[in-house]
């Protein structure tokens, strides 16, 4: 591996990609960490002769970018990471990001695992990808967030076979639900300045993005730390003020963040897109209590159906843990009747898995995992009868999408509405394309489009990815 090393210390990035150490990334987990994968890459390719290269591809080093939201979250990236190794025996398998962060000593012992790279460091390729390449044992980069850390995050310009782009706007959580190792992982929660994220908005449009999805680990709570304070309904007005020609749409937000002014919003712009994730995660006011979110079911009742009849055919999921400790039948039951009653489009249901570390995972009345496998099965039921609905009643419509990069066995393109569904057209244009579709049918549970009007070509599908 010294060649290598010497190549990635001594070659400038101008030389041929043959000379490069190639670098193969996966990543895990949310929105966020995708755009810091591609942060990592364009760290790498700014300052080394590097060239990335697909997963699944030869290469020297082996980065996955984890996540740590879940117990099946880290076995998947353990298996990753030895599946490469056996693979690719004389390659470096690197392991960064959230469970890197959290769990860094029992991630050095796994012996397939070359690095371990924390949230804290994994931008600073320029120390630990010369390092992991050069050293004979584990890397341990990962290093404890300071009190009071700043925003900062590369700037970058491309998402490798996407579509549609993320940016993400602000780091980290303050609130620490006693069922979440996330505030560990990340941090205190942090914004992006203004001027930072128009910078990035800029160069994505620039890129030929048509849309983008603004993204926080806790964005609700962007600009509480600015000085002075900016609300997140502040941020987005200039977005969309400054980007008339980006379509913009909202990660997620907690029930108690859906505002009048937000609402508004969505009713008097039409290039916000008319779809929000709300994370929920209980339709129980005691059960929300114990996980210490800020919030209470009615208030959750409420931002619902405000949103649901800001704007026809508006497109709200949701997160639902089942199964948290102590959650009875009366519990449970309150949340299945919201999901019943309340117009959600779609539903992410996760059985609740205890993390080390979190009040949680020592609380008492652990439900039987038999109890949370019914209770999730009847939450999927019903979320599947609520996409359903969702989806039918588009049918006839006319609505924005964007064509994405891939598409099925039969030459049909994925194509994401406006409102967050995905519709099948058989047109043959690049991802990236931002086009009017009309909806025309649902075969075989999936909706099937024509497209109407091309607004917005694709500026090359290659460019993405």
């Amino acid at each position: 591996m010294s060649e290598q090393l010497q190549q990635l210390t001594s070659i400038g990035t101008n030389e041929s990609s043959d000379q490069a150490v190639k670098v193969a990334f996966w990543t895990l987990g949310c929105r966020l960490n995708q755009y810091d994968t591609e942060g990592m890459k364009t760290a790498m390719a700014g300052q080394f002769a590097v060239e990335i290269v697909p997963w699944q591809e030869e290469a020297h080093v082996y980065v996955l970018n984890s996540c740590t939201v879940t117990g099946k979250a880290d076995q998947e990236c353990r298996r990753l990471a030895r599946q490469a190794k056996r693979r690719h025996p004389n390659a470096k398998v690197v392991v960064a990001g959230c469970y890197a962060q959290t769990q860094p000593e029992a991630l050095a012992k796994v012996e397939e695992i070359d690095g371990v790279v924390g949230n804290t460091t994994k931008d600073d390729v320029a120390q630990w990808l010369p390092q992991v390449l050069g050293a004979d044992h584990p890397l341990l980069a990962v290093q404890d967030f300071e009190d009071h850390p700043v925003f900062d995050s590369p700037l970058i310009d491309s998402f490798s076979g996407r579509s549609r782009a993320f940016v993400k706007i602000q780091d980290g959580c303050n609130l620490r639900c006693t069922y979440c190792l996330i505030w560990q992982a990340r941090g205190p929660g942090r914004s992006r300045t203004e001027q930072d994220v128009m910078d990035q908005l800029q160069k994505l449009v620039d890129a030929g993005y048509p849309e983008t999805i603004l993204a926080g680990i806790h964005l609700g709570g962007y600009g509480r730390d600015l000085s002075p304070k900016q609300p997140l309904v502040n941020l987005l007005e200039k977005c969309l003020k400054n980007f008339p020609q980006l379509r913009i749409r909202l990660s997620s937000i907690h029930p108690n963040e859906v505002s009048a002014e937000l609402l508004e919003m969505y009713r008097t712009n039409s290039n916000l897109r008319p779809h929000l994730h709300i994370s929920l995660q209980s339709g129980s006011s005691s059960v929300l209590k114990r996980m210490k979110r800020p919030y209470r079911s009615e208030k959750a009742w409420e931002a619902m159906r405000q949103v649901a009849s800001t704007v026809p055919h508006f497109g709200i999921g949701a997160d639902i843990i089942v199964g948290f400790p102590g959650e009875t039948d009366e519990e449970f039951e309150e949340t299945r009747r919201m999901v019943e009653e309340l117009e959600f489009s779609y539903l992410h249901v996760f059985r609740f898995s205890p993390r080390p570390g979190t009040p949680a995972a020592d609380m008492a009345d652990q439900v039987h995992p038999e109890t949370i496998s019914r209770r999730s099965a009847i939450l999927r039921k019903l979320a599947d009868e609520k996409k359903d609905r969702f989806e039918r009643n588009l049918i006839g419509s006319v609505r924005e999408v964007v064509v994405e990069s891939e598409g099925d066995q039969e030459g049909l393109r994925n194509a994401t509405t406006d409102n967050y569904a995905t519709v099948l057209i058989s047109d043959n244009l690049p991802g990236g394309t931002l086009a009017q579709v009309k909806i025309e049918e649902m075969i075989a549970g999936k909706l099937h489009g024509k497209v109407t009007q091309v607004i917005q070509e694709a500026q090359g599908e290659a460019s993405h990815g």
